[in-house]
């Protein structure tokens, strides 16, 4: 290698170093401030973590604090507003929100008539004028809407005339659902997975049960007849004598065409221990106990040959708690029965239920 030759590569070797230094600087600045933006980026997650949490377990506190103020001034719901913790916060308080608007409509009513709230239907005379009409040709028309329509209950004296739902796998499906079975606060009108239903009378179940709520007439001291009462509200009404001397007698209809008049024999409270929803079995047995257990006394004879017709609803007529329930109880009309006067009496000595 020449002088010259020597001379270059001495001299690019040292350019080359410079370069790779500065290089290997600019590497460990880029490194170093990657490392700062690494532990910044950490550092903001940390933080808006926190934030986030924070505000969640704020909201969590407000909403706690909200939910109390609402358990407060609804207090013999505090039940059914336990029962409703699936629904979101906005549900809930719309939910005990319209609550307080029906009481404070019903109190309006209460005071502007002088303190009888609205005319009661019953008299304490029988309402003759009110029978005639089941309902039951409506019961295409709702089965077009909601496959599981199997029926048709009109109770008259009430504004309780609604289709009867049905799901044959789960007796809670229809709890919070409607007939669309999109969630729905008042519900609809169902029956038990068990219930059979027929055109027939000997084809139905020993016992249909019918359930419904009742969220704003549970008291007890319930209200008859009042507009705002919906579903199986009004249903408590039975409690007072006269609503059962008015109106003893109320409408099953099948879809598969039958069309059945029930004579009313019991109206009674219960706690759940009465298996008074069993579809068969010991029918004796259920038709004394709720003729012991009903306020009123109906000069009606019945036994396990005829087929009964039940109709359940909550309450809190005897407290908070959620082990109660009102009664309606009836059966068929035998052949050769008609619609009439029934004597119906005060049963004063009747059984009470058990509920604590």
């Amino acid at each position: 290698m020449s002088g010259t030759t020597m001379k270059y590569a001495a001299k690019t070797g040292k350019k080359g170093a410079g370069k790779l230094l500065a290089g290997l600087l600019c590497a460990a600045v880029a490194v170093g401030g990657f490392g700062v933006w690494r532990a910044y980026s950490a550092e903001q997650a940390r933080l808006a973590a926190e934030a986030e949490a924070a505000a969640r377990a704020e909201a969590v506190a407000a909403a706690a604090v909200a939910y109390t103020q609402e358990q407060n001034a609804f207090a013999d719901l505090v039940e059914d507003g336990l029962a409703a913790e699936s629904m979101n916060a906005s549900e809930l308080s719309k939910t005990f929100h319209d609550q307080w608007e029906e009481r404070r409509q019903a109190a309006t009513a209460n005071t502007s008539t002088g303190g009888t709230g609205w005319v009661s239907p019953a008299t304490g005379v029988f309402n003759a004028s009110a029978y005639g009409y089941s309902g039951a040709d409506q019961i295409s028309y709702w089965k077009g809407i909601n496959s599981d329509v199997v029926g048709w209950l009109r109770v008259p004296g009430t504004n309780i005339n609604w289709p009867i739902v049905q799901n044959v796998y789960d007796i809670n499906y229809y709890t919070h659902l409607g007939y669309d079975k999109q969630y729905s606060y008042n519900g609809v009108i169902w029956t038990n997975p068990t219930t059979q239903t027929s055109a027939s009378a000997s084809g139905l179940s020993s016992n249909t049960v019918i359930y419904g709520h009742n969220w704003t007439n549970y008291s007890a001291s319930p209200r008859i007849g009042y507009s705002g009462d919906v579903m199986f509200a009004q249903l408590t009404g039975y409690h007072w004598l006269s609503m059962a001397q008015s109106y003893p007698y109320f409408y099953y209809s099948t879809a598969e065409g039958g069309e059945f008049t029930v004579k009313i024999f019991a109206c009674f409270y219960t706690e759940l221990a009465f298996n008074y929803i069993a579809s068969e079995g010991d029918m004796n047995y259920i038709i004394s106990e709720a003729r012991r257990r009903s306020r009123h006394s109906f000069d009606v004879d019945v036994d396990a040959s005829d087929k009964i017709v039940t109709l359940s609803t909550c309450t809190r007529a005897y407290g908070k708690t959620s082990n109660q329930r009102f009664v309606v109880m009836g059966r068929l009309l035998r052949p050769g029965e008609s619609v009439g006067p029934v004597t119906v009496t005060a049963n004063p000595g009747h059984k009470q239920p058990s509920v604590w």
